[in-house]
């Protein structure tokens, strides 16, 4: 059952747990586009470790109240009142893909109480590349349109908003992962593994796409 926290600064803030609930806390920072859901990928073997996963939706994703103008260092106080929620001092964080920047603002700016961070797939500081020939020829549109004409860009973002929050037919998968890079395919030819993701995804596109958007564009600025 998904659970909520009423910040203090207003809005609503959407989580839930997995894994053993008495184990060794673990905040996990889903990916872009995604949401809490993607932390479904790591129940099994959380309960086995016992270790204590809690995912939340960032405000403007899915369940989370949206907010204006977000930048990377608004989440680690929100981050704070979610741990001091749950009556837990010390922590450690795992980041996916577009979680990485999260966590490592989160070590930044709450030190005392992160014990570590780990980083899976993480998005590089994109905005300080100065080859941007390894990433998805996707992003690359999306950094190009950004630049050159950014009202088009969030029309994009409109248009494909009812395609997005659509479940993907099995039978098109295949087709559908060729777009992502081998090693990444590979990882989500696994059907759990698959739906996990996408339905993390789906999550965040069927509320607003403005959340979508304000989140692509603090990965496009300087962390």
């Amino acid at each position: 059952m998904m659970k909520s926290l009423q910040l203090k600064g207003g809005g609503r803030l959407a989580f839930n747990e997995y894994g053993d609930t008495r184990g060794t806390p673990v905040f996990f920072f889903h990916g872009w586009p995604s949401s809490l859901t993607m932390a479904t990928i790591t129940n099994t073997a959380a309960r086995e470790l016992g270790i204590r996963i809690i995912s939340a939706d960032r405000p403007g994703i899915s369940e989370s109240t949206f907010q204006q103008d977000r930048q990377l260092l608004d989440w680690p106080p929100v981050l704070r009142e979610l741990a001091e929620h749950l009556g837990i001092e010390k922590f450690r964080v795992l980041g996916i893909s577009g979680g990485a920047p999260y966590a490592y603002a989160t070590g930044w700016a709450l030190r005392e109480r992160v014990r570590a961070i780990g980083v899976v797939s993480g998005v590089p500081p994109i905005a300080e590349l100065n080859d941007h020939s390894g990433l998805l020829q996707l992003y690359r549109s999306m950094l190009k349109l950004r630049r050159s004409s950014p009202k088009f860009l969030r029309l994009c973002f409109q248009v494909v908003r009812p395609f997005a929050a659509r479940r993907i037919p099995i039978r098109l998968r295949p087709l559908f992962l060729k777009i992502f890079q081998p090693i990444d395919a590979a990882v989500l030819q696994d059907g759990a593994a698959f739906e996990a993701c996408f339905e993390s995804a789906r999550r965040a596109w069927r509320v607003s796409v403005e959340g979508v958007i304000i989140y692509a564009q603090v990965y496009a600025k300087s962390w």
